[in-house]
């Protein structure tokens, strides 16, 4: 464990991240195939606290940029950008975050128990989440954990329902952030 720690840590002192991260997100993009419905955007409803400084609490909205290259059955790739706006406890207007990362869907499955929520057939799709999280307010660059349990899919929608995410400081090894989405509504347009 301690080895995994002084690996990020050596990552982010020489300030790989930040310089390999979108190298790979552009590889990625090149040897993925552009397929239909592969490109939206989403509009989501957050809250997040920062531990150690709980007047830096923020709710608002997420906006995010979504490439979906491929649709497999088990662990479908896709490639996120977001950001946020939203309010501070003071009522202060901020952009709290902005995120880069891989969404990994676990599985895609009809046979389940949210089909009533629709009146088409939707697949289950819950998602792990892995991204660069950088506050702006903070000037700190910190590693996001995320996970969407109740995530349905069409071919040109996506609906999220209570998706928790945590950010870790990875200098320190410590949590710095944690945060839900209740909703999140992505539409595929390409």
């Amino acid at each position: 464990m301690q080895d995994f720690h002084d690996f990020y840590s050596r990552l982010l002192e020489d300030d790989l991240l930040r310089r390999y991260i979108p190298t790979l997100m552009i590889l990625f993009l090149l040897l993925s195939p552009l397929s239909a419905r592969s490109l939206g955007y989403g509009v989501s409803f957050f809250g997040q606290t920062i531990v150690e400084d709980v007047d830096l609490t923020t709710s608002g909205v997420e906006f995010s940029l979504v490439y979906k290259p491929y649709s497999f059955k088990y662990f479908n790739p896709s490639l996120i950008a977001r950001t946020a706006f939203g309010t501070e406890a003071d009522g202060a207007y901020r952009i709290p975050y902005v995120q880069m990362g891989l969404s990994v869907d676990l599985l895609r499955t009809i046979n389940h128990k949210f089909n009533f929520l629709s009146g088409n057939v939707v697949a289950y799709t819950p998602a792990l989440m892995g991204s660069v999280h950088f506050d702006p307010r903070r000037d700190c660059t910190l590693f996001s954990l995320g996970f969407s349990p109740f995530k349905l899919s069409q071919k040109d929608f996506w609906y999220e329902f209570f998706s928790g995410f945590v950010t870790y400081d990875l200098k320190t090894g410590e949590m710095d952030t944690w945060g839900i989405n209740l909703v999140r509504y992505t539409y595929l347009f390409k």
